[in-house]
């Protein structure tokens, strides 16, 4: 009891807040997130660092927590972009709304409550001044600090691909409030189950790349539906669901294959991603997802450490999604150590010498590592559930 004795008095919480931020697995990765944010900024303010240093762990500390993280995914029609996202993130959730039925004699008098349920995230984003107003040129998920852009599919017809490619590069060269790039990566999503990319790489050689620039370490490359890759037979192992040998084999080919021609169409070099978002056929077999940690631990990796925790709080937590993946490494380990490795961006190039109360994430102050290890302790539970 001494040790909480001490929390209270460091911390300034009561001993029963600290206790229950002790129990593990409590609330979301979001609202831990929010609480361990909190705590972390009063501390900086309380530590014996001096005041420019105080100045730059609060701003890095608030960038981390509060920056938004924007992914653009672009691909032909049928690619499974929607797909792709609804695996992912928690786009799928609903949310109910309240609305008060009141009496027409007296608008006080509340006499029934009607509830019905909603999309929690999903709203159309019109980019730019020249779309139709009633053209649902890309729909727009948020989910906390993460925002996603589903642009409209490619390969309909050139008067409406080129229409698409202006949204597309309109919203490439839109700014933050800070100047830089909205788009913090560019998903790009190849159809897995067609020998013909010639949409995909034309939106990439004409489009993406030259609006990018030099900074296109900000490209992915997935090739979705990698189930249906081969038209000479399925090779898709539904038991475990996974590829068999033969599959794996072409499919490595077939990513050899994109490398390559990406590589003499830009000078572009790209590690492209394959996997399967995952979906229901119509005889009603269903078809899992496959690589898609592999897919997120890709995202994940591209993106600078104060964007990672927008990713992590809005992922979809269904962990059936992430069972199922290539043996060529533990993506799912890779993906929460990538996150808590994230947290090294708010202490960077503070001094060492200065007073260090939480070894987990390494700022000065008198942060004692069982409050912050309480936090982390929760959301280490959580992803642990997921991953």
């Amino acid at each position: 009891m001494a040790l909480f004795t001490d929390l209270f008095k460091n911390i300034g919480d009561s001993i029963d807040d600290v206790l229950r931020a002790q129990e593990a697995g409590e609330g979301t990765i979001k609202e831990n997130m929010d609480d361990l944010c909190d705590i972390l900024e009063e501390e900086i303010l309380r530590s014996k660092a001096s005041e420019d240093e105080k100045k730059e762990l609060l701003k890095r500390l608030r960038k981390f927590c509060n920056t938004e993280t924007n992914i653009m995914l672009v691909g032909a029609t049928g690619c499974g972009k929607s797909s792709t996202i609804n695996a992912l993130f928690a786009v799928g959730e609903e949310e109910e709304e309240t609305t008060e039925v009141v009496n027409d004699g007296d608008d006080d008098v509340v006499v029934a409550e009607v509830k019905t349920k909603k999309p929690k995230y999903v709203e159309v984003a019109k980019v730019g001044s020249k779309a139709d107003p009633e053209t649902k040129d890309i729909e727009k998920y948020k989910i906390g600090n993460l925002v996603l852009w589903d642009t409209p599919g490619l390969g309909d017809g050139t008067e409406i691909d080129e229409h698409h490619k202006e949204v597309i590069t309109e919203l490439l060269r839109e700014e933050d409030d800070d100047g830089n790039a909205l788009i913090d990566l560019v998903l790009v999503i190849l159809d897995g189950s067609t020998r013909d990319l010639g949409t995909s790489y034309k939106i990439l050689n004409d489009v993406i790349i030259p609006e990018l620039k030099d900074d296109t370490n900000r490209i992915l490359i997935a090739l979705n539906q990698a189930d249906i890759a081969m038209k000479t037979g399925r090779h898709w192992d539904y038991e475990k669901n996974e590829p068999d040998e033969t599959l794996i084999a072409f499919l490595n080919e077939k990513v050899e294959s994109i490398k390559t021609r990406i590589k003499e169409d830009s000078n572009l070099e790209v590690e492209p991603v394959y996997y399967c978002a995952g979906y229901e056929e119509e005889s009603g077999d269903v078809v899992h997802p496959y690589n898609l940690s592999k897919l997120l631990y890709y995202i994940m990796n591209s993106l600078p450490a104060e964007k990672r925790v927008a990713i992590m709080e809005g992922i979809n937590t269904d962990s059936d999604n992430y069972e199922h993946n290539d043996e060529d490494e533990d993506y799912n380990e890779g993906i929460k150590d990538s996150f808590y490795d994230s947290f090294d961006y708010i202490g960077d190039g503070a001094d060492k010498g200065a007073e260090i109360g939480g070894t987990i994430l390494g700022i000065p102050g008198a942060i004692v590592g069982a409050v912050v290890g309480g936090f982390i302790g929760c959301v280490h539970s959580i992803l642990d559930d997921i991953f």
